[in-house]
């Protein structure tokens, strides 16, 4: 059964397939990274970047250490949210709230390793529900404390901006 992030990317509204990112992504600014996941060189264009959204009016945090171009990142979690929604994920209840979180995780870095297999160094999905945090972590985010304390030094900051 196909799901609605494979329908849109096949129907080819979201685009995918491998690209030479230091050429696409970001219009050759960097190296021709088309022979390794990530750039091993020019990091300063895969910086940890941290977005808020409000989901079922509640926070929901995503940080992501990726080379792609992140332009459409809000189209792709409301799709994947949409897709949750239809799948009972946001019913209410505890372990509903936990699945969301990791299925949102899961698929965002599937939607990263069809730009280019690889490129998601990391993710981190965060949910405050109700007197609940939930997270799920990727990667960098999962393994690395300097990354995972960056990123929650991030999340500490936004309100006060």
């Amino acid at each position: 059964m196909e799901n609605k992030i494979e329908k849109e990317m096949n129907k080819g509204e979201l685009k995918m397939g491998n690209v030479n990112m230091g050429k696409e992504a970001n219009a050759g600014l960097a190296r021709d990274d088309s022979s390794t996941s990530t750039r091993l060189l020019d990091k300063h264009f895969s910086p940890l970047i941290v977005r808020k959204y409000q989901m079922e009016g509640w926070p929901l945090f995503i940080g992501i250490i990726s080379d792609a171009n992140l332009n459409d990142l809000d189209k792709i979690v409301y799709s994947i949210t949409d897709e949750a929604k239809e799948l009972g994920f946001l019913d209410g209840n505890i372990q509903d709230i936990r699945n969301y979180c990791g299925f949102l995780n899961d698929r965002i870095v599937k939607y990263l390793d069809n730009l280019k297999r690889g490129c998601a160094e990391g993710v981190m999905v965060c949910f405050y529900c109700d007197k609940m945090w939930t997270s799920a972590a990727f990667g960098d985010l999962m393994v690395h404390e300097k990354c995972v304390s960056e990123f929650y030094h991030i999340v500490n900051t936004l309100p006060h901006i």
